[in-house]
């Protein structure tokens, strides 16, 4: 097999060395004479040892030229393979379990030397590749040769375990994509504790993908004893004590104590008696106050698997300020308004009313939002004093009524008023015909289409905003705009009688109360995410806030859906949420699971590996018995060997020459 067969016409060339070393042979050839009478006859000796040399020359030459055109035509080698869809050359996908369970003591230590021993034994046209397995699948060494080892050496020594949950099923999911190159089988090591509760739902999950074989190295060793904080739970009816839940195994109880903590400070210390568990102790907390608390409970000493001795959890209790702005006090819109925010329970907002001046002379950073009753209220100085609040993280609901109508625009949003048609729509009775039930403010989306709209102000949808809702006539009824850090809802109809009959209907408390959590960012729950699973980094909805782990390190924040901020923890504690002028927390722990070091059974695993011979189908092995040929094997080009031995005999060849012609001039003489 050639990569450019058309020189080999440069065979042709091995008879130059031939014609030349015709005409440079010694013959005996007869000269004219005077006389010979007086010469003695004498017998011409020939040098063996000189015509070997100079037939070894010739072939030297000609084995030259021979490798130069081979070389340039390209031969491959194809290596003898045994036949089915795998090649000769084996892809060795060392996967390493990072879950928690690996931190047991000694058996990271284990894993490790399983990894350097695979390592070592690769041999020749062998590759291999690290894989680190927790709640993702991270390749920490692309596919290396077996003379590269060092670079899979070091990827190992520089890998530890993490806090997060294995599940196998995913793990032979996500090994689909290690594909093996031409004529490589893939031989999937996979170095772990064997968990029985990494075992996926369904047994089926288990099978590795079509062509990867399975090997199952178990360094997990013996169970030991283990006891976890399962969780902190304040009770309703007693809001002045945390309840602290310890699962496990009797065993690990003797000699430990349990340690609570609130806002990092110790509040009691408790040493564990013998008892049946689950095992509850009470701790009383007294009154934490308004805001969010953070709760820890921690075992101690550590027992065989540390990580799981601690809990993470929050008390929320949080009365966020809303301030209403409205032309009078009295009005009904303003009562209608206040009576909405006050009617929740849990949070309790604290509102304050308060006419459109002040906003130009008092401080504005206490409020978590501001609601504004006819945005028409506004004037210049008043507009820009509430524009550089929402600028900062800030957050306002406004309302556009008849004040807004006259003024011609709305000072905060920069929205425009309709023209035309759309204006004229804006004072016949319509109806809601689209609206994101998706968003947090519209998740009850019942009702809003049986609510009579007599009047509207149609706008111009500002750039940069979010149609949320809009009428049958395609104007909209509810914006959202973000400005700067902050974010405005705006809703283009005023709470009055004559303008719709929203006040009326049990959608509108719901709805004022929405609103107001939504862009206070006052959750009634406190966020608490696992280990590896994604969380939203921004419940409030503030925007551009920053996240911190719980060593103070920025964290990692995707862009998820609809603008929203995820997170993926890496590590239990308390992440950061800095934004919007305050702190908000997220509670982090560990995957339970990951708890109960119970391994699989034998007969599991047998089974698991009994899939092998099922994980390629029919239908598989048919199409790639199309795809290849049955003598295909691996094919290895050998030009570059041929070029080296051809430079070598180039450098030897004048060596020869030089020695050869030495022997002529001594035949000479």
């Amino acid at each position: 097999m050639w990569m450019a067969p058309l020189f080999l016409l440069g065979l042709a060339g091995v008879a130059l060395p031939l014609w030349l070393h015709r005409f440079a042979r010694r013959t005996d050839e007869k000269q004219p004479f005077a006389s010979l009478m007086f010469l003695e006859p004498a017998t011409v000796r020939r040098s063996q040892r000189h015509e070997l040399r100079y037939w070894l020359l010739l072939a030297l030459r000609l084995l030259l030229v021979a490798l130069l055109a081979l070389a340039f035509a390209g031969p491959l080698w194809r290596l003898a393979t045994a036949p089915g869809p795998a090649g000769g050359a084996t892809l060795h996908v060392i996967v390493l379990d990072t879950s928690l369970s690996m931190q047991r003591g000694g058996t990271w230590q284990r894993a490790q030397e399983q990894a350097r021993g695979l390592i070592s034994e690769l041999r020749g046209a062998d590759r291999a590749m690290i894989v680190a397995a927790g709640h993702s699948l991270a390749i920490l060494q692309e596919p290396v040769f077996a003379a590269q080892r060092g670079l899979l050496a070091a990827a190992v020594d520089g890998l530890a375990p993490g806090a997060s949950r294995l599940d196998y099923g995913t793990l032979m999911t996500g090994s689909a994509s290690w594909g093996a190159g031409p004529g490589e089988q893939v031989l999937m090591h996979v170095i772990t504790d064997l968990q029985a509760s990494a075992s996926p739902l369904r047994f089926a999950d288990l099978q590795p993908p079509a062509g990867v074989a399975l090997d199952l190295r178990d360094v997990g060793g013996d169970a030991s004893p283990n006891l976890r904080v399962a969780g902190i739970e304040v009770p309703a009816q007693d809001a002045s004590a945390a309840l602290v839940r310890l699962e496990g195994d009797a065993a690990a109880l003797a000699g430990r104590e349990l340690v609570f903590e609130v806002n990092g400070v110790e509040r009691g210390r408790r040493p564990l008696r013998d008892a049946a568990l689950p095992l509850v102790e009470r701790f009383d907390i007294g009154e934490p106050g308004a805001g969010e608390h953070r709760l820890a409970a921690r075992l101690m000493p550590s027992d065989a698997l540390p990580q799981d001795d601690a809990h993470h959890a929050l008390l929320r209790r949080v009365q966020p300020r809303v301030l209403l702005v409205a032309a009078t006090t009295s009005a009904d819109d303003a009562t209608y308004l206040r009576a909405a925010l006050e009617s929740l329970a849990s949070p309790r907002f604290q509102v304050e009313v308060s006419g459109a001046p002040a906003l130009a002379t008092r401080s504005l950073e206490g409020f978590s939002a501001i609601v504004v009753s006819d945005a028409g209220v506004l004037d210049a100085a008043t507009a820009r004093s509430l524009r550089r609040y929402v600028e900062e993280g800030g957050a306002a609901l406004l309302t556009l009524g008849p004040r807004a109508l006259q003024a011609g625009s709305e000072l905060l949003t920069g929205a425009q008023p309709a023209t035309g048609r759309a204006r004229a729509a804006g004072n016949a009775p319509a109806r809601v015909a689209e609206l994101e039930q998706s968003h947090p403010v519209l998740r009850d989306s019942a009702g809003w289409r049986s609510i009579r709209f007599l009047r509207h102000v149609p706008v111009v949808p500002p750039e940069g905003s979010r149609v949320l809702m809009q009428f049958e006539n395609g104007t909209p009824l509810l914006l959202e705009q973000p400005l700067g850090r902050g974010r405005v809802l705006t809703f283009t109809s005023p709470l009055a009688r004559e303008w719709n009959d929203l006040a009326i209907h049990p959608l509108f408390v719901r709805f004022v109360a929405e609103s107001a959590m939504y862009l206070a960012g006052a959750r009634v729950e406190a966020t608490t995410a696992l280990v590896g699973s994604p969380v939203d980094a921004d419940p409030s909805g503030r925007g551009g806030g920053q996240v911190f782990d719980p060593a103070g390190q920025r964290a990692l924040v995707l862009q998820g859906t609809a603008g929203s901020l995820r997170l993926v923890p890496t590590q239990p504690g308390f992440y950061e949420v800095r934004g919007g002028g305050r702190s908000d927390y997220i509670a982090v722990n560990p995957d339970p699971r990951e708890s109960r070091l119970e391994p699989l059974d034998a007969a599991a695993v047998e089974r698991w590996l009994a899939l092998r011979a099922q994980a390629t189908p029919a239908g598989d092995v048919a199409a790639g018995a199309a795809a290849a040929p049955a003598d295909a094997g691996r094919v290895i080009p050998v030009w570059f060997w041929l070029l080296l031995g051809a430079a070598l005999l180039a450098f030897f060849e004048p060596l020869m020459a030089n020695y050869h012609l030495s022997v002529l001039r001594e035949r000479r003489e």
